[in-house]
Parts: C-alpha cells; structure tokens; sequence
C-alpha cells in the first residue's frame, strides 16, 4: 500500500505492520476530508496481502477521533428521505467499520482520549481496543440530538456490552470511562498512558512474527462465532487446522518448539515467554 499523499492521517508501515494516526485537531471531528482518507487507508490495508496487523492511534491530545462534523452533516443525508429499508445502501462509516471488522488483518485501536460517535463506531470496529486508564473516554450519541445514531452502535455495542448496558448508553449519551469499558468488555485492555504505547507495540510485533496465513485464517474463524452454527464452527476449524498443519512452517515450528524446551515442565511453565522465543526464532 502507499502510504504517501495523506493531509489528516500519518500513515507508517514497518514490515507487516501498518500504523495509522489520526491528526486533524484540535479534536479530530471526521470531516468529509477526514473520512475520505479513511475510506482510503482501509480499502488499501484490506487488498494488502503483506500487511498482518493495523494499528490505529492518534497525535491530538485528548481525543483519538470525535463524531462527524455537522457542517457536513448533509453530505451524510440521502437527496430524498427514503420510505423502506430497501432503499437505503451502508453509509460511508457503516462501509469503514465493516471493513475493518472484515479484513484478514488484525485492527487494533490504541484509545488515548475522547473517542464519540462514528469515532466511537471505529473503535469498536476493531478486532482488539485498548484504552488509557486516564483518558479513554466512549460516547454513542445520536438521540439528544434528535438523529438516532448511523455509526452502528445500536447494533454493534449490544453485541460488546450486552442490551441493557447498550440501551442506557445510547439512549442516555452517557460517557463511558476506560475502567468500566474494560469490565464490561467494550475494551480488551484499560493501560496506563505510560504503558498503552509499549504494550500495543510488543503485542503487534508479537502477531506480525506469526505465519501470515495462519493469522488470517485464525481470525476468520474467529469472526464468523456468533454467525455460523458451532457444530459448523468446529468442522471449519478442523478443515482450517488440516491444511495449515500440513504446510512446512508447522513442522519447522513444531520441531523448534521441542529443542527449546516445549513439553518440559520448565518450558510448559513459562509458555507465553517460550512462545516468543519460538517467534522470534522462527522469524529471524
């Protein structure tokens, strides 16, 4: 992918791993600009068969990306108010969002200040969200307003948070802090500001060591559990672990795993670390 020619996003590749960084102060609204250049970043991340993992961040203090700007509003708005559901396509956030939930990369959002609306809705797009303990802060707002929501939190944040919580959310325009967004698994992690940075990098150069195709078959299994049947869940993972077990890689991996100690109680003991060791020999 190119990552030249971005005004609002600053976008770094390092091997497998792309970062993207919101900066459009003083509190990165989403523009049309904006959302042009995330339609872009994320079309190009989903056809790029070398990049394993998206980190998405931002460089504006206090907010990682607020709600759509309401000059633009009416760009957002059909030419006609339509009468049926057949006549409305995904809007432009719906498409972002999905494409991230979708791509065969793992997304990551890094959550360092207010994140509200259909800045709200790409967080929760991705596949893993960590936020700081001091100033992560989640809105779904639309009802106050008297527009209802088009980010897709009514259907995504009950899937996270469960109804209830979703409903009071949503309908109260309640601000959601890091610490009860962790509880209540809208975040995967809540991290201090003085170890978000660290943990994000080490967890993406960890993933970006594995077996690219093993990455993304893994995450389209896991996508697809609460779609597909389990019974089929289970059949796909076989069908998935067949074929990629076969592959040289895995007898590489596993012959490796055993000489450094995999399957001994010291090595057993310390798994996580024996894993990444095993990663970056495999890598190097």
């Amino acid at each position: 992918m190119n990552v030249e020619g971005y005004e609002l996003l600053r976008v770094h590749r390092e091997g497998r791993i792309v970062t993207v960084e919101i900066a459009h102060p003083p509190m990165n609204l989403i523009t049309g600009e904006l959302l042009a250049e995330f339609d872009r970043v994320t079309t190009e991340l989903a056809v790029d068969p070398e990049v394993v993992v998206a980190v998405f961040g931002s460089s504006t203090p206090g907010f990682f990306l607020c709600h759509a700007k309401y000059d633009d509003f009416e760009k957002l708005k059909m030419a006609e108010v339509p009468s049926t559901r057949d006549e409305v396509p995904m809007n432009a956030v719906h498409r972002i969002t999905e494409r991230l939930r979708s791509m065969d990369k793992v997304t990551i959002a890094q959550v360092d200040g207010r994140a509200t609306g259909g800045g709200a809705a790409i967080v929760m797009a991705c596949d893993l969200r960590y936020g700081t303990v001091e100033s992560a802060v989640f809105n779904s707002f639309g009802v106050p307003m008297g527009t209802g929501l088009g980010g897709g939190a009514t259907q995504v944040l009950p899937r996270l948070v469960g109804r209830s919580r979703a409903t009071e959310l949503i309908l109260g325009a309640l601000d959601l802090d890091a610490e009860t967004a962790e509880r209540w698994g809208y975040l995967t992690r809540a991290l201090p500001a003085a170890e978000i940075g660290g943990y994000v990098d080490r967890y993406a150069r960890r993933v970006a060591q594995c077996v690219p195709e093993v990455i993304k078959r893994t995450k389209g299994l896991i996508a697809q559990f609460d779609s597909t049947p389990l019974a089929e869940g289970l059949r796909d993972e076989n069908f998935a672990l067949q074929q990629l077990a076969a592959r040289p890689e895995a007898a590489d991996a596993i012959r490796t795993f055993l000489e450094i100690g995999g399957e001994t109680v010291g090595g057993e003991s310390r798994l996580e670390h024996l894993l990444g060791e095993l990663l970056q020999k495999m890598d190097g």
